[in-house]
Parts: structure tokens; C-alpha cells; sequence
């Protein structure tokens, strides 16, 4: 049955910062990290919350898949082979973590979030070979063609418009090495075995991301975008997140989906509670009540993942 996690024990900072989640713009939540640089529509604000919770997912998912890739790259992980990270994040925490495992390879990443401001410590265990800079990936990806070795990105199901998934594929084929590899994460949108007040909260994410970018980009469909951008050579398989049971991974779950709905609260309240204002108290009631929903129920959601092979012919 797995340990159930008790949901009213929530981190003390989250009650005293709830203005952060209704304005990202607000500097006063942002303390240990840059000013944050984002376009309006970002829902997630860059406070402490939020890089905790970027460390905490990078872990989970670690965790879940008992490594950082999958496609078979250790035989060019060496000398001076390049991997790119889109949409690496303000900490870029994968992108260091392999850094530090493959020395001897470049790293590039960037992300349209402003980079950390490091501070000494964090410094002295940047490697050498991580390079991050802020970007924004619809400007195109600032690299030459056939830079990289692997081109590496996970969780963008809420940054990519239906109509723009086919020309970021081109865009990593493009900086990608004949022989390469491209790999995607990213979730399925709809959780399984779950009740009626965690669908509901699924529900009306799934409503806002299709309101602001039509058909999500999610894990059930990542092997179908890979064919039609002509990689080969096609691998996936998936992994299964408990949501608030089943021990350990199940309470990081927990603390990350906490975050995320508490970001995402006033941006769905529309589809929750047409017509009412957004009353905080009474949404992180409902959180509680779904996350032990989640615990009666054993709520799973499953992480897929896909790589595949940029291959040029002869001809080309």
C-alpha cells in the first residue's frame, strides 16, 4: 500500500509567501536567486519555492529512472563531444549533474529564465565545462548546424504552441550531429487511478495549457513527433510517479506537485470556479483534499521518454 503522506504539513515559507504565486514579478520574494526576466505568460515565479522544487523534480526523476538519460551515449561522452540542454532551467541542475559525470565533454544550455547568481560555494562546484546563458528558444537555437553530440530536454509540455513542436524537432535536428541522438522527457497529462478532485485540479491545467498553446506537448506523443521529423532509430518507454504514497519517491512527488499547483491556483481558478474571485485558503484546502485523495486512490502519472538518431544518407 505504500507510506501516505500527511498533506497538512506544509513548508512554513509557502503560507507567508502566497503573493508570489499571483505575481511573478514581485522582487520580494526573490531573494537568493537573480531578478527574474520572464514574459508575462510564465506561470511559475523564480522565488526559493520554485528552486527547490526544480532540484527536488531533477532528484525524483533520477531517482524514478536510476540515471540522468537514456539514449546510448557513453561512447561519445569523451574528448570534446558537446550536449546541449533546452530549456535547462534557472539552475540548470541537470546540465551540471552531467558536467560533473562527464568531464572531459562540453555542456551548453540555456533557458529564457535568468541564470542563477551564484553565489561563492555554488561557484566553486560550477565544472568548468557547464556554459549556461538566457535565451529564448523562439528565437531559434543560437548554435551552428551540426554542433552537438546529444541534444538533451525535458518538461516543456507548457512552453511549445501545437504548431511550433514540428519546428523546434527541425531546430535540434538542425544543431545536431549526423549520428546524434535527441532525447525528450515529458509527462502524460492525464494521471491514472485518480478520484474525482485530483482530475478535477488535472483538468483545469490541462484546459489552461490547452488554452494558451492548443494540443499539449506530452509524453504519449513524443515517438509520433519523431517520426515526422524523420529521426530513426526510435526508443521509448515510461515510468510511473506515485502521488502521495508509496515511501520516498512518493513524498517528492508530493512536495513537487504541492508547488506546482500552488503556482498554478490563480491561472485555473477560471476553470475551477467560473465567476467567483480566487480565495487562496480556500484552493489549499482543496490541494489537501485531492493529495489525499491521491494517497486513498494510489494516483499514479507516468513520465515518458523517447530518443532517436539523427541520420543523414549518403546522398545528402
Amino acid at each position: 500500500m505504500g507510506n501516505q503522506l500527511s498533506t497538512r504539513k506544509k513548508y512554513q515559507q509557502e503560507k507567508s509567501s502566497s503573493k508570489s504565486f499571483s505575481s511573478q514579478t514581485d522582487s520580494s520574494h526573490v531573494s537568493t536567486i537573480c531578478q527574474p526576466k520572464l514574459p508575462i505568460e510564465y506561470i511559475f515565479p523564480l522565488n526559493d519555492a520554485e528552486v527547490t522544487r526544480l532540484h527536488g523534480q531533477h532528484y525524483l526523476f533520477k531517482h524514478l529512472f536510476q540515471g540522468n538519460y537514456f539514449a546510448p551515449i557513453e561512447p561519445i561522452l569523451k574528448n570534446d563531444s558537446k550536449v546541449l540542454d533546452v530549456g535547462c532551467g534557472p539552475h540548470a541542475i541537470w546540465l551540471i549533474d552531467m558536467a560533473i559525470d562527464f568531464p572531459e565533454c562540453q555542456f551548453y544550455g540555456f533557458d529564457v529564465a535568468e541564470p542563477i547568481c551564484l553565489n561563492e560555494v555554488e561557484k566553486l562546484h560550477k565544472p568548468d565545462n557547464c556554459f549556461i546563458e538566457r535565451a529564448d528558444v523562439f528565437d531559434g537555437f543560437s548554435y551552428e548546424p551540426n554542433t552537438f553530440d546529444f541534444v538533451h530536454q525535458r518538461l516543456m509540455y507548457n512552453v511549445y504552441p501545437h504548431d511550433k513542436i514540428p519546428w523546434m524537432l527541425q531546430e535540434m535536428l538542425r544543431v545536431t550531429k549526423p549520428n546524434g541522438w535527441i532525447e525528450l522527457v515529458e509527462p502524460d497529462l492525464n494521471p491514472k487511478r485518480a478520484g474525482p478532485l485530483f482530475t478535477t485540479l488535472m483538468k483545469a491545467v490541462n484546459q489552461l495549457v490547452q488554452s494558451r498553446l492548443g494540443k499539449p506537448f506530452q509524453g504519449k506523443d513524443l515517438v509520433n513527433h519523431m517520426v515526422e521529423a524523420g529521426l530513426r532509430e526510435i526508443k521509448s518507454d515510461y515510468g510511473s510517479l506515485p502521488c502521495c504514497w508509496g515511501g520516498y519517491i512518493g513524498k517528492l512527488m508530493y512536495e513537487d506537485l504541492l508547488i506546482v499547483f500552488q503556482h498554478y491556483g490563480p491561472h485555473i481558478h477560471e476553470y475551477l470556479d467560473p465567476g467567483s474571485e480566487f480565495d487562496r485558503e480556500k484552493y489549499e484546502t482543496m490541494i489537501d483534499t485531492a493529495f489525499d485523495e491521491c494517497a486513498e486512490y494510489q494516483t499514479f502519472i507516468n513520465i515518458r521518454w523517447a530518443y532517436g538518431k539523427k541520420v543523414v544518407s549518403s546522398a545528402a
